[in-house]
C-alpha cells in the first residue's frame, strides 16, 4: 500500500484501539475486549511500521513490559510485531523483554517445551528475524553463573564476548570439525590460562537458582525458577564443551561432574534440571580422557539414572 494509505489504516486502527470496550466491535470482532485490543495493536504496529513510530507507542510499550519477567510466550498475538516496531522506531526495548524472546525461541529444542504454543510461537519467522536484529547481551541475566560471566566478559573485552557467543548448536550432539576450530581459535585469542581460571569459576555457579524471578505457565510441570534458561543453556553446553580443549586438569574434571550433578538435579519437578547441559560436559569428559576424567565417568555411571543420559555415559566409557 501507498505510504499515505498505510498511515490512514494505522490511524482508524488505533482509533478503534481506543475504543475497543464498543458493543459494536463485540459483533465485529466476536471476541473479547483484551483480544480485539491486541489485535489491533499488532496490526496497526505493523503497517505503520518505519512511518510513525509514535503512534500506539505506549500501548506498545506497556504489552512488551508485560513480557519482561515470562520464561516464554505464550501470547496468540504476534508480540514479536510490538518489538519490531519500536526497533524500527529507535528504541531497543528493555533486555529482559530480548529474554523472553530468546527462551521462547529456544523452545523449540528442547524437551518438554517442543509441543507447547511457545515453541509454535518460537518457530514463527517474524520471531526469528526479529531476534536476528534485536540488540542485546549475549546471555539473559538472572542466573547466577550468567550474570557473573556476563560481568567478567564485559570488563574482559570482544574476545570474552566472542568466546560467551560461541554457543552449542542445539541440534548438535558433540562438538563438529568447525565448531572446535573456532573455539580453539577464541581460546588462542582470550588466553587458554584464563579461560581454565574463569569458566569453572561459572559452571560452579549453575547448580544456583535465579536470581530474577520469572513466571511459568499452567502447561509448564516444572519450576522455571529452578530450570537452567533455555537460551543460556546452549552457552552453558558450550562452555563445558570449551573446557575439553584446554589441557587436563583436576579442576576442569571437577567443574564438569558439577555440572552433571547440578544438571541432572529434580529441584525443579519431576525431571531434571537440563539433561541436555549434563550429556555436554559428559561428552567433554569423555574428550579430555586421563584416568580422572575416566574414574569420574564410572562414577556417574553408578549413580545417573535419566536414561539418555545414562547411555550418554556408556558410549562415552567405551570410547575409552
Amino acid at each position: 500500500m501507498a505510504d499515505e494509505d498505510r498511515l490512514k489504516l494505522a490511524d482508524i486502527w488505533a482509533r478503534w484501539h481506543a475504543h475497543a470496550d464498543d458493543d459494536w466491535m463485540a459483533g465485529e470482532f466476536r471476541r473479547s475486549p483484551s483480544y480485539r485490543r491486541a489485535e489491533l495493536l499488532a496490526v496497526a504496529s505493523g503497517i505503520v511500521r518505519g512511518l510513525d513510530g509514535d503512534l500506539l507507542a505506549a500501548e506498545r510499550q506497556e504489552q512488551l513490559a508485560a513480557l519482561s519477567d515470562q520464561y516464554v510466550i505464550w501470547s496468540s498475538h504476534r508480540v514479536w510485531e510490538l518489538a519490531d516496531a519500536e526497533l524500527a522506531a529507535g528504541r531497543t526495548p528493555d533486555p529482559a523483554i530480548l529474554a523472553a524472546f530468546r527462551r521462547t525461541a529456544a523452545a523449540t529444542t528442547l524437551p518438554g517445551l517442543r509441543r507447547t504454543h511457545a515453541a509454535a510461537n518460537g518457530m514463527q519467522r517474524g520471531m526469528r528475524e526479529l531476534l536476528a536484529k534485536f540488540p542485546g547481551p549475549v546471555l539473559n541475566s538472572g542466573e547466577p553463573w550468567a550474570d557473573q560471566a556476563l560481568k567478567e566478559a564485559t570488563m574482559g573485552g570482544e574476545p570474552w564476548q566472542r568466546l560467551l557467543a560461541h554457543a552449542a548448536p542445539a541440534s548438535a550432539g558433540a562438538p563438529s570439525a568447525k565448531w572446535e576450530r573456532t573455539g580453539r581459535a577464541l581460546l588462542d585469542t582470550v588466553g587458554p590460562e584464563a579461560v581454565r581460571r574463569a569458566v569453572p569459576r561459572w559452571i560452579e555457579l549453575a547448580g544456583l537458582d535465579r536470581t530474577i524471578p520469572l513466571q511459568g505457565h499452567p502447561h509448564l510441570p516444572f519450576d522455571v525458577n529452578r530450570c537452567h534458561d533455555p537460551y543460556n543453556s546452549h552457552v552453558l553446553r558450550g562452555l563445558a564443551w570449551m573446557l575439553s580443549l584446554l589441557p587436563p586438569q583436576p579442576d576442569i574434571v571437577h567443574a564438569l561432574v558439577g555440572l552433571v550433578e547440578a544438571s541432572l538435579d529434580h529441584r525443579s519437578g519431576s525431571a531434571p534440571r537440563s539433561p541436555h547441559v549434563a550429556e555436554a560436559a559428559i561428552v567433554s569428559l569423555a574428550r579430555i580422557g586421563d584416568r580422572t576424567a575416566r574414574k569420574e565417568l564410572e562414577s556417574l555411571s553408578r549413580w545417573v539414572t535419566h536414561k539418555s543420559t545414562s547411555r550418554r555415559i556408556e558410549a562415552a566409557l567405551a570410547t575409552q
